[in-house]
């Protein structure tokens, strides 16, 4: 006899402002599981998991843990009876140290409820660690990387030892060492018997993780299968596109932008017709303490894409090219043009544009509308700016909602509301803006966190760009997405260029080689 689900979400129902979130969704979760959540952006995943953790009240909908139903909308119930949610975007208390985060609503205390402050630090150490060696427990968590930030986050989840524990996108800005961490420590969970909620939008993760997937599809249950160990990729991503979804499915894999894709779509072998130019040049590049001396070239009309382990000095490279670091030492030049970056203004007029890695704190001003933000840049640059014409202005921000299918009610919707990859639609289409004139775009893990189907249309409007003659640097996380979109590779170690890859080179294993400091046999 087959024992009752530990925990039922029935008949789930969430609006926003007209727009349906959830649509009578219903799933059931068992002890010791490991349940995928799939669907593309905006398909309902956080608000269901966030509706499930307490932080969000349904429309109508229950939810039973052990057959008894729990209040909704009470983030305390749900954390009393055992449930935790490692969310997407941490929510950590930036000028406190790493460790009182950890244990942030969750203090250990002693007799008359004082708290005891040397184990808690001790054992948010060993959470810590299980997660990733070398950690300053002490430094303030605003200090952090955003991949340190989303451990310390996940760490707070594990700290409350939780009976059902939701991750929400948790391995997007984590590198491959940090996502086998966490697998493991998943893994440890599930055998004793903590049941789990995954969201991701890596295939692989799932597939070597999961023992059943839940598929959204604007806001609705579109299908369920069990893994075993294989999914059935094609299926899952006709499941997500909806009634598109098999030709979705079929495009993905003739442009490349699937997770298992192996080649380099035939547009970014250099679509710009002219002679190549060298668009922005960098010698000697000196910042901080990760940046030790970076020489490369990007030309017009090229994507090149920059692999390297977390830390080694992508971020801090992406940030001085665009003036938001300040360089210790070395040159630039865009266009043959010398500078000397010192405020990301001058960059941005100089044709140098960066897409940041973190769209909530440096990318959208969340509050104000789709429009507002897919504006503000042009309306900046505009020389007659007491005398803005609304009309061009409405054409260009529709241009671009339409063209990046970015899926908002309409442009006056705030942008918090946006599922994630419509956010990153709305960071990259801002410079799409005629009146900034783009020479270099910057992408700073663009796809973080983005579906499948959001991916391949961003990276289509990257493609586009790049055909228009501006040269494009991307830094990806995953070393796939750099080989299916890139025209050539340079690889960073120590902050340094220590590999630069082209052709029949641009492979697994002499990418691989570079990572760790090692040239491929």
């Amino acid at each position: 006899m087959q024992a009752s689900p530990l925990l039922t979400a029935h008949g789930m129902a969430k609006r926003y402002s007209g727009v349906v979130a959830l649509n009578n969704v219903s799933i059931e979760l068992n002890a010791g599981e490991v349940l995928g959540l799939l669907g593309a952006n905006g398909s309902g995943k956080s608000t269901l998991s966030s509706i499930i953790a307490g932080d969000n009240r349904p429309d109508e909908g229950v939810i039973r843990l052990n057959g008894v139903e729990l209040p909704a909308g009470s983030p305390a119930a749900a954390r009393a009876v055992g449930i935790a949610i490692a969310h997407q975007h941490p929510g950590l208390a930036p000028d406190l140290p790493v460790w009182e985060n950890v244990y942030l609503g969750a203090e250990i205390c002693g007799a008359g409820r004082f708290l005891k402050r040397a184990a808690a630090r001790r054992k948010a150490g060993e959470l810590l660690s299980s997660l990733r060696a070398d950690w300053d427990l002490d430094a303030p968590a605003g200090t952090l990387t955003t991949a340190d930030q989303q451990l310390v986050e996940i760490a707070k989840a594990l700290a409350l030892e939780p009976r059902v524990l939701i991750f929400d996108e948790p391995t997007a800005a984590l590198a491959a060492a940090e996502v086998e961490s966490l697998m493991l420590a998943i893994r440890t969970l599930a055998a004793r018997g903590t049941a789990i909620v995954f969201i991701s939008h890596r295939m692989a993760e799932v597939e070597a993780l999961c023992d059943r997937v839940v598929v959204l599809c604007n806001g609705r249950h579109a299908g369920e299968l069990a893994v075993n160990g294989q999914i059935d990729e094609a299926r899952v991503l006709a499941w997500m596109g909806g009634a598109a979804g098999g030709a979705a499915a079929a495009k993905l894999q003739e442009v490349g932008i699937g997770e298992s894709a192996q080649t380099p779509p035939q547009r970014l072998q250099v679509a710009y017709a002219d002679r190549p130019q060298v668009a922005l040049s960098a010698r000697g590049l000196r910042a901080g303490t990760r940046l030790h001396g970076v020489d490369f070239d990007v030309k017009r009309g090229e994507i090149l894409g920059i692999a390297g382990l977390q830390g080694h000095g992508q971020e801090e490279l992406l940030d001085a090219l665009a003036g938001y670091r300040k360089l210790a030492s070395g040159e630039i030049t865009v266009d043959r043009a010398p500078l000397a970056p010192s405020s990301p203004r001058q960059m941005i007029e100089a044709g140098v544009c960066l897409v940041p890695n973190d769209r909530h704190r440096q990318g959208l001003w969340l509050d104000h509308s789709v429009e507002f933000n897919l504006a503000q840049v042009g309306v900046n640059f505009e020389r007659r700016a007491w005398r803005l014409e609304r009309a061009p202005m409405k054409r260009f921000v529709d241009g671009v909602v339409a063209r990046l299918r970015i899926k908002t009610s309409n442009v006056r919707q705030p942008v918090r509301a946006l599922s994630g990859g419509n956010q990153q639609k709305v960071v990259i289409g801002r410079w799409l803006d005629a009146r900034v004139k783009v020479k270099v775009l910057l992408l700073s893990d663009p796809t973080k966190g983005v579906d499948v189907i959001a991916r391949k249309e961003i990276y289509e409007a990257v493609g586009a760009l790049a055909s228009t003659g501006a040269a494009v640097i991307v830094y990806a996380s995953d070393t796939d997405e750099l080989l299916a979109v890139c025209d050539r590779l340079i690889v960073m170690y120590e902050g340094r260029v220590v590999a630069q890859l082209e052709g029949r080179d641009m492979n697994e294993a002499q990418i691989t080689s570079a990572l760790f400091g090692r040239s491929a046999a």
